[in-house]
Parts: structure tokens; sequence; C-alpha cells
């Protein structure tokens, strides 16, 4: 479902998250709100929809759109519940997201134990040590996890803590784009 930059928005997010809550078999899933005027409210009702039992590939897109860390801490509470996820791709950079988002992300990641590659698009948002410490830890048990990467160019990530990241998450084929 790609909605690239359109007029679409909140009602348009609401309406598609109603629509996925009868998908209980949907095992895959692209959703791309790139450049819409998406905020919190449609974002939030989104996330919810995309908490589908059996869903192995997930790629969200909601760059360039109002959403923040509501829509983020919602994302992450899916995630928490999606645990046959093997392939999971978020993007959410140029965004109001911040370590609220990060915060959650670790939280959910650490219970998806089938998870075997992970791309975070983070640039351009405003998260920081703290939060990115918190999706670190999220990864560092999953016992599958074969490829991370990771786009924190225009965070307020330091240098020291993308530094600790990596020597943390080095042998899940880690790379940062910093």
């Amino acid at each position: 479902i790609i909605l690239h930059h359109s007029a679409v928005g909140d009602e348009t997010g609401i309406a598609l998250g109603r629509a996925l809550e009868g998908c209980d078999k949907l095992n895959k899933l692209r959703v791309s709100f790139y450049g819409t005027n998406l905020t919190d409210r449609g974002g939030q009702a989104l996330a919810v929809g995309l908490n589908r039992p059996e869903l192995q590939d997930l790629d969200v897109m909601l760059q360039e759109t109002a959403v923040g860390d509501e829509t983020g801490i919602a994302l992450g509470r899916v995630l928490g519940g999606c645990d046959k996820l093997i392939k999971l791709a978020v993007t959410l950079h140029d965004t109001k997201v911040g370590d609220e988002t990060g915060m959650a992300f670790g939280e959910s990641l650490r219970r998806c134990l089938k998870l075997e590659k992970l791309t975070l698009a983070l640039h351009g948002t405003s998260l920081s040590d703290g939060g990115m410490d918190a999706i670190a830890a999220g990864l560092e048990g999953l016992p599958k996890l074969t490829t991370i990467f990771l786009s924190l160019k225009g965070t307020k990530v330091s240098r020291k803590c993308v530094d600790d990241v990596e020597s943390k998450l080095h042998r899940h084929g880690l790379r940062i784009l910093y």
C-alpha cells in the first residue's frame, strides 16, 4: 500500500488501520505514507492495525510526515506482539520521533525472537543516546538476528554512543549510517 506524496492523512491512516484489523492471516505487508499529511492521530490508528499475528515481513514507511513519539510508541507496542516477525523495516526519518520511540522499540524488539533482518531509518529525528541505547539493548539478545542497518544521520546520537552500539552488536552484521 503505497501513498507517496499525496494529500492523504489521518483519515486514511485510521481507515487503513481498521481495514487491517480483519486480516489475521496477513504475513507480509508494506505500507508507505511517505510525504503525506499523516500525524499521530492517524499514525496510532494505523499502528494498531499492523498488529497481525501471522506477520513475518513488515515494511512501514512514514518518513516526511508529522508523526511523533505517540505513533512511535504505538508502533513499538505492536512490534512486541508480532512474535513471528522475521524481517522488519521501519522508516521514520524526518519526523518528530525521538527517545520515547527508541525506548518503546527497544522494549518491544527484545520479544521479536525470530527477527533476522532489521532496518531502522531514523535520520533527521530527535533521537539521542538514551533512545539509541534502548534500541541496542533490545537487540542484543536476539538469537537469529543477522543483519541490522541503522540510519542515524542528523540525529542527536553521539559518536561515542554509535561506537558503543557497534561494539555491542558487531556480531549481527551491523551497518550504521551516521
